[in-house]
């Protein structure tokens, strides 16, 4: 049964995205369990806007990540048969509670194949995470000049020299 027919037996809950082009941000095969993908959707947020004046971040949070569920978390459990996990940083470098965990379990996988230490390894993954961000912020703001594509290739990554050179403070 293809996925266009699936979705369309499948009755969604009333906030979910039912496009038919509906698309995530990120796919990632056995990351939370070896059989099933995992779908992450990431949110930028300003929380010094007016509108959050009186929220907690954690309360900003919350609601960005609820938000994210609403549109696709059962869309990713019924249709994709996947995990959905919304990714939501701000633009003052916090990060929410589900990223943090997506952060720590994309830190013990790293450690398990490459035997780095936990503090080099999740330093290196929130600068990688900080400078991607920054670098869409600028692309948003100025525009784009060039577009190129490079593969990150993982498995050749020193994380001790990566850290070293890019004076990456570890906790």
């Amino acid at each position: 049964m293809s996925r266009s027919s699936q979705f369309s037996k499948t009755s969604l809950s009333r906030g979910s995205n039912r496009a038919q082009d509906a698309r995530l941000d990120i796919r990632a095969r056995a990351l939370c369990d070896p059989q099933n993908s995992a779908f992450f959707d990431a949110r930028v947020c300003l929380p010094n806007a007016e509108s959050y004046r009186d929220q907690e971040p954690q309360q900003i949070y919350r609601v960005h990540e609820n938000g994210k569920k609403r549109l696709y978390s059962r869309r990713v459990l019924d249709v994709e048969r996947g995990s959905f996990t919304p990714l939501v940083f701000t633009t003052t470098g916090g990060i929410g509670k589900e990223c943090i965990r997506y952060h720590s379990r994309l830190a013990e996988l790293i450690i398990a194949k490459k035997g780095e230490h936990y503090s080099q390894t999740i330093s290196w993954i929130r600068a990688r995470t900080s400078f991607v961000l920054l670098r869409s912020s600028l692309v948003c703001l100025r525009g784009s000049r060039v577009k190129r594509r490079t593969a990150f290739d993982c498995n050749n990554c020193d994380f001790e020299i990566a850290v070293a050179e890019g004076a990456i403070d570890t906790v």
